[in-house]
């Protein structure tokens, strides 16, 4: 079985979706699976081919950001579009599935040659919902509405990556039986949380964007920092915003208690010595952020967007504003909701046992829900449905 995953953008550049279609790769390639990326060569000095952990990159051109031309994304776009079609024709042998990270640009492509034309299996994954959706960020692209429209009707199958994101394409009446619902994985740590004495050390994993509400967070932060002046919280990410939430820092008089991390490549140490994790997203699709938080035996506190709901087992739950409840594996608040979420972080503070329960739970439901090896095997499953379909 030979997969091919096509996505927009891949290693230098990474992001979470970037960082699932890796994960998700290396687990099958484990399995004995053949796969194989093939993704845009956005920046000049980039290899064209490549291995990266055993998982062979192909990257097609294209000319946004290199040789210092700027303005271009539209057309480096189209250039991309392009060339992909051009690859997935040519090297037509060399795969039996395409698979298609985003339901974006590529994904018009892929289905367009892949299936169309080549008469070859395709299957669609969604990366995100709500304001970040892959439907909007789709319409954005120029003849991104024709597209859509496209996709709606020539899609073999959608795997959507919450309920929320499958109930947005629903709503456009693609049908809900070329819908499969299958989360992002994480790799499970082998050893359990043994402590919740205390809440010391609070982080968030986020890239400094605005669908992150890390804003939210600091302003949060403020009221919790007023009366626990001995927590600490530390952001982990980086982005177009850093340098604001940094000063944001500052004006509110909290910069003795928050580190801005920056990117690190591999948070575990960050991790294993913090206390409590915290997502203020205003959009998420299904948060590997979270996952890997819950993994590790966290109390949770996020906002109810994209699968966050799900994560904590509360996505039917309404929330009066101001306010937070307390589902199975965590704590759920409003997004842009300052009040809120700081009455969520300071429960967690002060109730040890609530602490306790919520993490032991939350690493169980990861444990038997989501691990990335249970996640490789459904794809298997379905990869093997879908040729099988063919023959």
């Amino acid at each position: 079985m030979k997969i091919l995953m096509v996505i927009s953008q891949f290693h230098p550049i990474i992001g979470g979706t970037e960082r699932q279609a890796k994960l998700l790769a290396q687990t099958l390639r484990g399995k004995g699976v053949k796969v194989s990326i093939l993704t845009g060569c956005w920046r000049f000095g980039t290899a064209h081919y490549e291995e990266i952990d055993g998982i062979p990159i192909f990257r097609n051109f294209a000319c946004w950001g290199m040789f210092g031309i700027k303005g271009v994304r539209t057309l480096s776009g189209l250039i991309y579009m392009f060339t992909l079609g051009l690859y997935l024709f040519m090297h037509r042998r060399e795969y039996d599935i395409i698979h298609v990270h985003q339901a974006l640009y590529p994904a018009f492509v892929s289905v367009f040659v892949g299936k169309q034309i080549l008469g070859k299996p395709v299957l669609v994954k969604t990366a995100s919902s709500g304001e970040t959706s892959d439907i909007n960020g789709l319409k954005r692209f120029p003849l991104g509405s024709f597209q859509l429209k496209y996709l709606l009707k020539e899609m073999e199958l959608l795997v959507a990556v919450s309920k929320v994101s499958a109930k947005e394409f629903e709503q456009l009446r693609f049908p809900k039986e070329r819908i499969v619902n299958i989360p992002n994985g994480v790799e499970v740590p082998k050893e359990d949380r043994t402590s919740y004495d205390q809440v010391i050390h609070a982080i968030t994993t986020a890239r400094l964007s605005r669908e992150k509400g890390v804003d939210i967070l600091l302003k949060a932060w403020k009221n919790v920092f007023k009366e626990e002046k001995t927590l600490k919280l530390a952001i982990i990410g980086s982005g177009p915003l850093e340098e604001e939430m940094k000063k944001m820092t500052q004006s509110l008089n909290i910069g003795e208690s928050v580190e801005f991390v920056g990117f690190v490549s591999n948070v575990d140490t960050y991790l294993k010595n913090a206390d409590m994790f915290i997502l203020a997203s205003r959009t998420e699709g299904m948060s590997n952020a979270l996952l890997e938080a819950m993994s590790y035996g966290f109390p949770c506190i996020a906002t109810n967007v994209g699968g966050n709901g799900e994560l904590l087992g509360g996505e039917d739950k309404e929330i009066p504003l101001g306010e937070y409840v307390i589902a199975r594996n965590g704590l759920l608040v409003n997004p842009d909701d300052v009040k809120g979420l700081s009455e969520a972080i300071l429960y967690l503070v002060r109730h040890k046992e609530e602490r306790a329960e919520l993490g032991r739970r939350s690493r169980t439901f990861i444990k038997e829900n989501y691990s990335i090896d249970s996640i490789a095997g459904r794809y298997i499953s379905l990869y093997q449905f879908m040729l099988n379909k063919r023959s």
